[in-house]
């Protein structure tokens, strides 16, 4: 009795398999998640440099290298694009010393803050740029940075300083709020003008010994301006 014949289309089919094709979900993961933080990198740089208004998520996916529509994808729009960007920022900021928890007097806790803000804003100018650019007039960001990231930081310090004038260290006719803004101001603005310092004064504010030299001349002017000398 002959055998059953086999069509040749069967025999293809029957042998050769294709095996199923994996999700490309896995495959994506990794090439998506480098496009996000692409992304957040090109905004930081833009956010910091040039400002809300100066940014556009255009100019954001050329330098990311990634589409416009990706950038959508990710953060919904600029502004969600601005926030994802400053909790990336302030993501860094370490936690103030304080008084009772560290062991250390007022106006040792004035210093360690002022060490710890400069060193701070030598590794990441970009967040006092931002900072700057955002408090220079009322808006929703400014809101934003005031509500979770500033607010509480800024309380604590003119909190230290009000210590420090009942301790008798600080003269009470100094205002606590303008030396905070004396701190930020003055701890910050070398490394917020990288650029001037270099061509003017040959200064390389991404030195780690230019960032320790400056430490020492704010401890300098803190301890010899601002506090009381010790009798």
């Amino acid at each position: 009795m002959p055998g059953r014949r086999v069509s040749p289309s069967h025999r293809r089919r029957a042998g050769n398999r294709v095996p199923r094709r994996r999700s490309p979900r896995h495959d994506r993961a990794t090439p998506e998640q480098d496009g996000r933080e692409r992304i957040l990198s090109a905004a930081i740089r833009a956010f910091s440099e040039v400002g809300y208004a100066g940014t556009t998520t255009a100019g954001i996916a050329r330098a990311a290298g990634v589409t416009q529509p990706l950038v959508h994808h990710h953060f919904g729009s600029k502004d969600g694009l601005w926030r994802a960007a400053v909790d990336v920022v302030f993501s860094h900021i370490p936690r103030l010393p304080g008084t009772a928890a560290d062991g250390l007097g007022a106006r040792e806790t004035i210093m360690a803050v002022l060490e710890r803000f400069v060193r701070f804003v030598a590794a990441h100018p970009e967040v006092t740029r931002i900072v700057a650019r955002e408090g220079a007039e009322p808006s929703a960001r400014l809101d934003y940075l005031l509500k979770h990231y500033l607010h509480e930081p800024f309380r604590e310090v003119v909190d230290l300083v009000r210590a420090a004038q009942s301790a008798g260290i600080i003269t009470p006719d100094v205002r606590p709020e303008l030396c905070l803004f004396l701190i930020l101001g003055a701890g910050s603005h070398l490394f917020d003008v990288s650029a001037l310092a270099q061509r003017s004064q040959g200064i390389d504010t991404s030195a780690s010994w230019t960032r320790e030299a400056f430490v020492v001349v704010m401890r300098t002017v803190l301890e010899q301006g601002l506090f009381r000398r010790e009798t």
